[in-house]
């Protein structure tokens, strides 16, 4: 609803054509590990590196209904591990991973509104709109993995893991912006303490996770036949209230008009995650061939009014199907997974991630009566997330292995 051409108190009603993804096939990372046991017959250790699972990259219309959300992101992490374990003969073992991550590139590009009047708002292509792209990177993270496996009975195996360290980002990065609206006879200039400037602090967090999980295992004499296994997965993604750029002290100077730049908040207030995964192996041909297959249910991290198309959160329900052929020590796998998102609906009245309007002078808790649209009280500026959410996924994987 455009309340910034209201006709007699009412309102224009604006439909928007469905935009998507246009980096729809992607290759995600590579997992590269090796472990030996150096001879000792109770002790593995391993080095390791890999990317976690994710979409890497989105691009979105530069001028579509989301915007004011984003139009561009791409997330590249890698993890280097190493690794210890320890086991009692076939009973139980523990294992620990310390972890450097690597954040080698983060970058998102969003449209913010400009405009420095008082009590206006332009929901949708106004006059003070710029494109504001922030690229950086963070080499410095860390983090860790503590496992643990017991077997109560030859045919049971009971799993704990738990990533005990939260990974804080704090991306150093570089601050672009470009009129989308205006012309300008000068490009607009980035000062700190009047010197030109253009670095800004980009701060996540990627959260715990905690996984259990029972397995059982059908044998045949000595040969194991296929096993049925169960695993629960806690995220504790509510550590993940917002994203924040932090200008400290920059100022971008738009047609005479300084703007500070102090900090910009794109709210998520996300909650914690849960999941099941039920699958199982059959060994068709013992030790050459086998097949796989399972499915899991994965709760939302966010609440709809925090819908938002970085990371899409709904419902989500997968399956999965795979094979590997082993022969002369060389283990060659592959893998199909689809996974579904329920439908997401958000409307105006419940939305919860605005427009970001830097030099607005309507300032928190936005209530003002003559600095704030009545229209949109107690909001930075006009709703940018309203709109239907739908998303599904498609990973295919291949792993080779080889044991000497």
């Amino acid at each position: 609803l455009d309340w910034s051409g209201a006709f007699h108190g009412s309102p224009e009603y604006l439909p928007f054509d469905p935009v998507q993804n246009a980096d729809s096939w992607q290759l995600l990372g590579p997992m590269v590990a090796v472990a030996s046991d150096f001879g000792l017959e109770d002790w593995t250790f391993a080095l390791g590196v890999y990317a976690p699972a994710g979409v890497g990259k989105q691009t979105f219309p530069e001028d579509g209904p989301q915007r004011y959300m984003l139009s561009e992101r791409e997330t590249q992490i890698l993890y280097y591990d190493v690794s210890v374990a320890w086991q009692q003969k076939d009973i139980c073992g523990l294992g620990i991973s310390l972890q450097w991550v690597d954040v080698s590139k983060i970058r998102m590009a969003l449209t913010v509104d400009g405009n420095v009047s008082p009590g206006v708002v332009y929901p949708d292509g106004g006059p003070f709109d710029i494109r504001a792209r922030i690229e950086g990177a963070d080499h410095v993270g860390f983090s860790g993995v503590m496992g643990m496996w017991f077997r109560p009975r030859p045919d049971v195996e009971l799993a704990l893991s738990w990533r005990f360290l939260p990974v804080w980002i704090d991306a150093k990065s570089k601050l672009a912006l470009e009129p989308v609206s205006l012309y300008l006879a000068q490009p607009i200039s980035l000062t700190r303490n009047g010197r030109a400037a253009d670095d800004v602090t980009l701060s996540m967090v990627l959260p715990s996770t905690a996984r259990f999980g029972v397995r059982y295992i059908h044998r045949v004499g000595d040969v194991e036949r296929f096993d049925i296994e169960l695993d629960a997965t806690w995220e504790g993604t509510s550590v993940v209230d917002a994203y924040r750029v932090r200008g400290n002290g920059l100022i971008a100077e738009v047609l005479g008009e300084r703007i500070p730049i102090d900090r910009i908040t794109i709210p998520k207030r996300w909650q914690d995650t849960w999941s099941l995964r039920l699958g199982g192996d059959v060994a068709v041909v013992p030790g050459w061939f086998s097949l796989r297959a399972g499915g899991f249910w994965e709760s939302p991290s966010a609440k709809p009014a925090y819908s938002h198309i970085d990371f899409f959160s709904g419902h989500r329900f997968g399956a999965a199907a795979g094979a590997s052929v082993t022969f002369y020590g060389v283990d060659i796998s592959a893998s199909y997974q689809w996974v579904f998102q329920m439908p997401v609906v958000v409307n105006e009245a419940e939305s919860k991630v605005s427009q970001q309007v830097p030099a607005s002078p309507c300032v928190a808790p936005y209530t003002s009566p003559t600095l704030c649209d009545p229209q949109y009280t107690g909001r930075t500026g006009a709703p940018a997330n309203a709109g239907t959410y739908l998303s599904d996924y498609h990973f295919i994987s291949v792993a080779v292995g080889y044991a000497f």
